[in-house]
């Protein structure tokens, strides 16, 4: 395993590490080079978003391994990555870290070394895995009824560009969408999916909500969820939705803001009474 510190570009920029896949020497964990320790952040995550480029998403515990020398692996799924990208011996696969808890990935041909190009004209798919200890059980208010093939240009939330509404926000160069209030789903925020894809945004385990109320109640910190089709959804956004009173004839603007690697960090909402 190699890794590449620096580079040229942003995304250059962010630390990689290489991995050659050998079938025979392969488990169901995928341990990270000891020389990528000084990459990761101090706070872990219990669980890690593994992407490829090709469209497929999967879940995975994160562990440390604690002896001589501290090691950190990925844990259950490493088998099923290799089964759904259909790895072959001597693939070549390089890895790159948000610095919150996202790897990317993309693969080289082993005979070739050529970079396998993504398949525009095939649906992706997207598996969830999940160590069988991860507790899987959720309150009434973090539940949402959303279907695995709900459309991402739902009727709530859609990506928008009015020079009216851009006056809300705090610079005009951030992604945002508009929602307006379903009561049947109002315990969580949906994030378009075209809105995360045009942007190339990233999520870490928790973020900043700010809403008008902000100076009377603070600042909120909010919990991400990630569903088994790759929606991401800001957790117990109803408080949210509840404590400024809105109504279903409102208008919400969510503005993302995001680090210079498309990590966000903070949603700012913004309401227009309809």
């Amino acid at each position: 395993m190699k890794m590449n510190k620096r580079g040229n570009s942003a995304d250059d920029r962010l630390p990689k590490f290489f991995k050659v896949y050998l079938p025979d020497e392969s488990g169901d964990d995928l341990e990270l080079p000891i020389s990528f320790n000084s990459f990761l952040p101090k706070s872990l995550p219990e669980n890690v978003i593994v992407r490829s480029i090709y469209g497929n998403v999967w879940k995975m515990a994160f562990r440390k391994c604690c002896g001589d020398v501290d090691k950190y692996v990925m844990v259950n799924g490493w088998k099923r990555i290799a089964k759904d990208e259909d790895l072959k011996n001597g693939d070549f696969l390089a890895f790159e870290f948000d610095g919150s808890r996202y790897f990317n990935f993309c693969i080289y041909e082993g005979l070739t070394m050529c970079k396998r190009l993504r398949r525009s004209s095939v649906l992706s798919k997207e598996t969830n895995v999940v160590s069988d200890g991860e507790e899987k059980t959720q309150s009434s208010d973090d539940y949402t009824d959303y279907d695995d093939d709900d459309d991402d240009d739902s009727d709530e939330t859609e990506a928008v560009e009015d020079d009216d509404e851009e006056k809300y926000l705090d610079d005009p160069a951030n992604p945002y969408f508009t929602m307006t209030l379903n009561p049947k789903r109002k315990s969580q925020l949906k994030i378009p999916a075209h809105v995360i894809k045009d942007y190339g945004l990233n999520f870490p385990e928790r973020i900043t909500v700010i809403d008008p109320l902000v100076h009377k109640y603070g600042r909120m910190e909010k919990n991400i969820k990630i569903q088994m089709n790759g929606c991401i959804f800001v957790k117990k956004f109803g408080c949210v939705i509840r404590r400024n009173k809105m109504k279903t004839t409102d208008k919400m603007i969510c503005e993302v803001k995001k680090t210079g690697t498309n990590v966000v960090h903070t949603i700012k909402v913004s309401i227009i009474r309809g």
